[in-house]
């Protein structure tokens, strides 16, 4: 009797670990992919505001004051920013419509399908931020040349701001190539090579 009573014992023990096991191990992969889903970053409904600069005022801007830019070069149907360009000028992508903020025309503001994202576009312009702006309030990739056309900053009327002038064209460098050149001021009006593509 004392043998058979220590069997069903070890038995049960045995049937008990084995059980917690089993449920420890379904257990684990839910509770990995919660903390995955709890760190993972969340699409949001892309803000356009207006964000003053020190060298060309009022700009447009998206949520962290980060100036917006369009090629001259690019429109909807066509897009000529992709692969590596991307990095240098990443697109302002939205999760739903985007929202206006004070001063910006809501009218204006649209999206278009970039692959499986939306892109946010102002006035037809597709809308990038240049990855030479450090801090918000920043313009530095206004003139930049590249892709066959020019990267412009905008206004909350949609009108292009241009560099102030385009007497000299200097090179920029750092960008890869995918910056191209820009317009500084000079007084000899001669022209120098651009990295461009």
């Amino acid at each position: 009797m004392d043998q058979l009573s220590s069997r069903r014992r070890l038995a049960g023990v045995a049937t008990a670990v084995f059980c917690l096991t089993l449920a420890a191990a379904t257990a684990a992969p839910a509770l990995a992919g919660a903390a995955a889903h709890k760190h993972r970053v969340q699409p949001r409904v892309a803000l356009v505001k207006i964000e003053k600069t020190k060298k060309y005022g009022a700009l447009l801007a998206d949520a962290a004051g980060r100036t917006l830019y369009y090629n001259s070069a690019e429109t909807v149907k066509s897009l000529k920013c992709t692969g590596k360009c991307l990095r240098i000028w990443p697109p302002l992508l939205t999760h739903g419509k985007p929202k206006a903020g004070a001063g910006v025309v809501e009218k204006y503001l649209g999206d278009a399908k970039r692959g499986a994202s939306l892109q946010v576009t102002y006035h037809g312009h597709l809308l990038y931020l240049f990855s030479g702006d450090s801090a918000a309030g920043q313009a530095n990739g206004v003139g930049i040349k590249a892709l066959g056309g020019t990267w412009f900053a905008l206004r909350s009327t949609g009108a292009p701001v241009k560099p102030a002038t385009t007497t000299t064209t200097t090179s920029r460098s750092g960008y890869g190539g995918y910056g191209g050149s820009s317009s500084s001021s000079g007084s000899s009006g001669s022209s120098g090579s651009g990295g461009g593509w």
